[in-house]
């Protein structure tokens, strides 16, 4: 043992390092931002706990993505905080209904404590993921440049906002980038076969995160042609039969740990991955799922032809970037054309490459493909650039050390490895805890916004009102986004009673609840909420408005100063 830690001082120093500079930003204020996609998992995850501890195998599907992972992790959580509640008999709650949260207050239990208990899990898998990165990518690149990837990648202010959220993305992530790290390395450096199993076990726990994962499969048959082509002196057939080998071995390890860890996948495979890979394609090629479409029709398959969708994305990419990583993937691309031939050399430049497919992989995957169109799809590129700027800052860091050395070059190198990530830290922290809300200065405006940021602040300023536990606030989109924060009512606006005029209902609750909160960030992006916040505009003023970097988030109002005519000309709207 001593005899290890000694050979492997400096890489344990590195990830002691790691740890100090990425645990923080996960732990702290870790609860502050709840965004619209989590109450549905929080139920759903819920359902599926109900299910698994009554053997009930068969309703642990809820949606595409699968999520399988996600909701172990909440699963875990409820069985730490409230293991009673498999006992009560309730059944199976509606993730679009607040019946959910209601049934836990009952019981003297918090929805917020459950998710705060969640993200401490998934903080510490996360932590485990980025260390197993770490390592892998010592092997392959060597361990400074090793240090910087991951800790560029776990400390990028896209990639910290998510990974503070129950939406499974920055897991996601971390699976594909280590089954390619662990196939990467079984390939070019050692054949051992615990690399090639782990590899496929990660890409199983990819797809039973999300099922977008897949474009993984067109990495690894690159790494495998690649293989296939290789000059050397063995004969083609044998090249070629090795490699459908190695991915038959790697896509069965993936498949047993899919089915392993599904139990779903233990009583009715056909129908799980019928409906996770139906729905998952009528939304790429149809636009829409199995329940709107019907069914899979090949004859209306299509994609996007033209270029909005690669450049939407693009654009996310380049505004949830920092300038730190734009200029690793400078130095990575100089790094490209260097004339380094030693082994090193030539297995970094092959996975700076296919990190590169990676991203571009799903950047296309998205553009291309028809349904939602949010910058958190893309999570993989992000991670994947990030990445090679990390080894694009360790190559060049590596050939400054070389040119000057000095007797200090320990001590300068472990500076220079801190300082960078720290640059990275510092530009995400104006933005903290909505980390994910970050803008480069050159971009018009955030790859992600209005996703639920700035709720926990419009409850906190209701509940430190004298009467705030009797309250009632009529809130739009806030299931979990508010609920969770207020100690009174929510009732929620639901975005489908403006997008289809239902303004009765709108009309109504408004004159039921004490205040009416409204956010207004989301105007450009849900244009028909025009209907709803351009009549008060310029009648009633506001009794508080939430601004966020400089926007204008949320907007409360006291309902009894609403006029009657506001009401009317609502009403109006009902009738067109």
């Amino acid at each position: 043992m001593i005899d290890f830690l000694r050979r492997h001082r400096r890489r344990l120093m590195l990830s002691l390092a790691l740890l100090a500079l990425t645990l923080p930003s996960r732990l702290i204020n870790i609860d502050r931002a709840v965004n619209i996609d989590e109450p549905w998992w929080v139920i759903s995850s819920a359902n599926f706990y109900y299910a698994v501890t009554h053997r009930d195998f068969a309703d642990t599907y809820f949606e595409y993505h699968p999520g399988v992972t996600n909701m172990w992790i909440i699963a875990s959580a409820m069985h730490v905080y409230f293991p009673q509640y498999r006992g009560f008999g309730q059944g199976f709650f509606d993730q679009r209904k607040p019946d959910f949260e209601n049934f836990l207050r009952e019981h003297d239990k918090d929805v917020l404590t459950l998710v705060r208990i969640a993200r401490y899990i998934q903080a510490g898998v996360l932590t485990v993921l980025t260390l197993f990165a770490f390592f892998l990518l010592a092997l392959l690149v060597g361990e400074n440049a090793a240090f910087l990837a991951s800790a560029l990648a776990a400390v990028s202010p896209f990639f910290v906002g998510h990974s503070h959220l129950l939406n499974m993305e920055s897991m996601g992530a971390m699976f594909v980038l280590i089954s390619l790290l662990s196939m990467a390395l079984y390939l070019s450096k050692s054949r051992k076969w615990i690399f090639l199993f782990f590899s496929g076990a990660m890409f199983g726990l990819a797809q039973l995160t999300k099922s977008t994962s897949i474009a993984l499969l067109g990495v690894i048959g690159a790494m495998l042609l690649v293989e296939i082509f290789k000059r050397d002196e063995k004969p083609f057939w044998i090249k070629f039969s090795g490699a459908a080998r190695t991915f038959i071995l790697w896509f069965a390890s993936a498949a047993l740990t899919y089915f392993i860890l599904w139990p779903g996948m233990w009583v009715a495979p056909a129908r799980m991955l019928s409906e996770v890979y139906g729905n998952a394609f009528g939304y790429a090629f149809q636009g829409s799922r199995l329940d709107v479409i019907g069914e899979l029709d090949v004859a209306k398959f299509s994609l996007n032809n033209r270029l909005d969708g690669i450049l939407l994305y693009l654009r996310y990419w380049a505004s949830g970037t920092t300038f730190v990583t734009w200029l690793g993937l400078i130095c990575a691309a100089a790094f490209l054309f260097s004339k380094n031939k030693n082994e090193t050399s030539a297995r970094t430049k092959a996975l700076i490459g296919y990190l590169a497919l990676l991203g571009v992989l799903f950047i296309l995957m998205f553009g291309l493909a028809r349904g939602r169109n949010h910058a958190h799809y893309i999570m993989n590129a992000f991670v994947a650039f990030d990445v090679i700027a990390g080894v694009g800052w360790g190559s060049a860091l590596s050939r400054a050390l070389s040119r000057f050395q000095r007797k200090s070059s320990a001590a300068l190198t472990l500076a220079a490895l801190i300082a960078i990530p720290v640059i990275q830290m510092t530009l995400a922290l104006p933005y903290a805890p909505y980390y994910f809300t970050y803008k480069n200065p050159f971009a018009k405006e955030a790859a992600t916004y209005g996703y639920g940021e700035g709720y926990a602040e419009a409850a906190d300023y209701l509940a430190q009102k004298p009467n705030g536990k009797n309250l009632t606030a009529y809130v739009y989109n806030g299931m979990g986004t508010f609920s969770y924060f207020f100690s009174g009512k929510t009732v929620v606006l639901k975005r489908a009673h403006v997008l289809y005029g239902d303004f009765i209902t709108i009309v109504n609750e408004t004159k039921r609840a004490d205040y009416l909160v409204l956010y207004p960030i989301v105007r450009e992006k849900q244009p028909e909420t025009e209907k709803l916040f351009g009549e008060l505009e310029g009648v009633v003023e506001p009794e508080k408005t939430i601004y966020i970097n400089g926007l204008e988030y949320i907007q409360i109002y006291k309902t009894s100063e609403i006029p009657e005519s506001v009401y009317e000309r609502w009403l109006e709207k009902q009738e067109e």
